[in-house]
């Protein structure tokens, strides 16, 4: 369990959901959810080649949306004498889960990539895909190597959606990055997670950026708002144009990963 200064609670929104949200999200996703409770996430590992003889690097296969398989890389350090924090990285399938792995690995996590497939326009949820952001934390989480209170999820390009919806329907993330433009389809089940959202975010400027400003954490605010009358904004948002990706990416999730007394509010559906 997490070491936390002040013990984890479920508050429920202060509010309705809001009229320009599905109807039925929540229960949604609850049953979504909860439909793959009983399929195992934990990863087959096989060994992988790396360049640097001081990391580690395996094949990663675990069962996704509906038990399809899914598959990544995963980058670990070769003497660690301790459980490491962990990253999922989401990348669009086709872009290399095998390719550029090694820095973050190389500061100390443990750095799962996984492809995941584009956006489904068919479906009004996207279920396929943002499940599969969601099991991807699950399978690193299962790792002994891993400590899973410090878990961050980063996601690029047209896969960058699927880590906000990894943070509204996972509150107990370390952080999430969110590096590509948040597509028109599916935005109001984006507004939706990013309103019950409780990681701090960090989102580099493109399409989508302004609306997760605007919406992340909201639902937070509210419940704690209610709870203390002093509360502005409980869930951390940041909009950077720091152009050195690998200093600002590694600096974020330093900071955030290494956090050890930290209050998480928990929106229950």
């Amino acid at each position: 369990m997490p070491d936390y200064d002040l013990p984890l609670v479920s508050v429920a929104p202060a509010a309705p959901p809001a009229t320009d949200e599905p109807a039925d999200f929540d229960s949604f996703w609850s049953r979504t959810i909860a439909a793959h409770l009983d399929i195992d996430v934990a990863p087959v590992l096989t060994a992988a080649s790396t360049w640097s003889p001081e990391l580690r690097a395996e094949v990663a296969t675990f069962a996704g949306f509906e038990g399809r398989p899914v598959r990544g890389r995963l980058i670990t350090p070769v003497e660690a004498d301790a459980t490491l924090p962990g990253v999922v990285e989401l990348r669009p399938a086709g872009r290399g889960a095998d390719l550029d792995v090694e820095w973050l690995a190389s500061s100390g996590f443990a750095h799962l990539v996984v492809e995941i497939p584009g956006d489904d326009l068919d479906d009004p949820y996207n279920s396929g895909v943002f499940t599969d952001a969601v099991r991807s934390v699950q399978a690193l989480r299962t790792l002994p190597s891993v400590d899973p209170s410090r878990v961050a999820v980063l996601g690029v390009g047209p896969v960058a959606a699927a880590v906000v919806a990894a943070a509204g329907l996972l509150p107990d993330l370390a952080c999430a990055m969110v590096e590509g433009d948040i597509p028109a389809a599916h935005k109001d089940s984006l507004v939706a997670f990013a309103r019950r959202a409780t990681t701090p975010l960090q989102v580099t400027p493109g399409a989508g950026a302004q609306v997760l400003q605007e919406e992340w954490g909201f639902n937070a605010a509210l419940a704690l708002g209610a709870m203390t009358g002093s509360v502005e904004r409980v869930v951390e948002c940041v909009l950077t144009e720091e152009t050195d990706q690998a200093t600002r990416r590694t600096d974020w999730l330093t900071r955030h990963t290494h956090l050890k007394n930290i209050f998480v509010p928990q929106i229950a559906y």
